[in-house]
């Protein structure tokens, strides 16, 4: 497909060249002829004109005239038979005619030798490998869990590493669909293949991260030296790799260590704070700190924020549009929310509590005195306020450490 779209796309572009210059050509070579023949008719009606003014004033008899622009008459006939006789067969108009087909030629020579270049070039600096990729790699995202499509993939994209082996995203993609059969060996080996063959990039942080996890699974779900040195290399080129931060979140809280746990969740929650998966690592940090502060007898510890959210009467949206309510330190501006939840209009009005637990960074609502809570209905599922969207932002109030009340009612549109 995409070879036939450069031949259908160098034809048009081959069009817009070769049309104007055969109009063109021929155009010139019409204007020619006609000149020539508007001349000798000119000339013609000139000579007429001497002799009609001859006749008046007496000085050529009738008969006279008639014979000379009789005579006029056949020159004219014989000047234009003669010049089309020299178009056809005169040298010097076959050299003009050869000079123009030259002045023809030459470009569309040009522009027939134009995509021969650009294809010679393109397959020895362009990327013409990872074209002939992108379909195996968009069946591999749409065929993920289709076990027949991802043989038949194994096979097609072992194919293209063999006759390829510098090529890391077919390693990458060879490894997913091992990964989508369960077999994991294979695909820590395609993995690392991949991940070898890559610069120091954002990318091979992430193929790194699927190393660390197949050779997590393999290692029977145990952490092995060779997986920390997997995980620090991982971490050294992107400090904030999900799936390595996933992995050892998963590890710690298999291990029991819930602080060190909560720490990876909270760096999780602050890649993406308004997803359904932020929330789920809310619910387990506030799981987390309920057993290391049994005694506490709430698994929110620190003050609490309950706020009563409600919507304006005659206020109309889309119901699945999302709200998002969000507690910011009053004292320091710009700075990202202490504590931040996410749910539909359709909920509201409702009350909902924000604690430490609810924190989306390093700092929770315990670690400000002066407390401001917003809510915002975001047409773009963003949590950013754009023109248009509705909001609310309360006055700003002291949480003391303690339980606190307040209401809000959404009324007011972002200009």
């Amino acid at each position: 497909m995409f070879w036939i779209l450069t031949a259908l796309l160098t034809l048009i572009a081959a069009l817009f060249v070769a049309v104007p210059l055969w109009r063109s050509s021929h155009k010139a070579a019409f204007e020619a002829e006609s000149l020539r023949k508007s001349e000798n008719i000119a000339l013609f009606h000139e000579r007429r004109d001497e002799l009609e003014s001859e006749l008046s004033l007496g000085n050529l008899e009738q008969e006279q005239f008639e014979s000379l622009v009789l005579e006029l008459q056949q020159n004219l006939l014989s000047d234009v038979e003669q010049e089309e006789s020299q178009t056809k067969g005169s040298s010097s108009q076959s050299a003009v005619q050869d000079r123009r087909k030259l002045v023809i030629a030459l470009p569309l020579i040009m522009l027939l030798a134009m995509p021969v270049l650009a294809y010679s070039l393109y397959v020895n600096w362009g990327y013409i490998d990872d074209v002939e990729l992108m379909d195996l790699f968009q069946r591999t995202v749409n065929n993920i869990d289709d076990p027949e499509e991802s043989q038949a993939l194994v096979v097609s994209i072992g194919q293209a590493v063999q006759e390829n082996e510098d090529q890391p995203w077919a390693w990458y993609f060879l490894a997913e669909n091992f990964a989508s059969l369960g077999m994991f060996t294979e695909a820590e080996i395609a993995y690392t293949q991949s991940a070898g063959r890559m610069d120091e990039s954002p990318e091979k942080a992430l193929v790194l991260g699927r190393v660390a996890l197949a050779k997590y699974i393999n290692a029977e779900f145990k952490f092995t030296p060779e997986i920390l040195e997997v995980v620090e290399q991982a971490r050294a080129i992107n400090p904030g790799e999900i799936s390595i931060l996933q992995l050892l979140a998963a590890d710690a809280e298999e291990r029991q260590d819930f602080e060190e746990a909560i720490e990876y969740w909270r760096l999780l929650i602050q890649a993406s704070p308004n997803s359904e998966q932020a929330q789920l690592l809310r619910q387990n940090i506030a799981a987390a700190q309920q057993l290391l502060n049994p005694e506490s007898g709430d698994a929110d510890s620190g003050p609490t924020i309950e706020v009563n959210l409600s919507l304006a009467d005659g206020i109309e949206f889309n119901e699945d549009l999302s709200v998002f309510v969000a507690a910011r330190n009053a004292e320091r501006e710009g700075m990202p929310p202490l504590a931040a939840l996410q749910l539909r209009l359709s909920s509201l009005p409702t009350t909902i509590r924000l604690t430490n637990a609810s924190a989306v960074g390093p700092f929770n609502l315990s670690s400000a005195d002066a407390i401001t809570v917003s809510a915002l209905i975001s047409s773009t599922g963003a949590a950013n306020p754009v023109s248009g969207d509705y909001r609310v932002i309360s006055d700003v109030f002291a949480h003391a450490g303690q339980h606190t009340v307040i209401s809000l009612v959404i009324s007011e549109q972002v200009p």
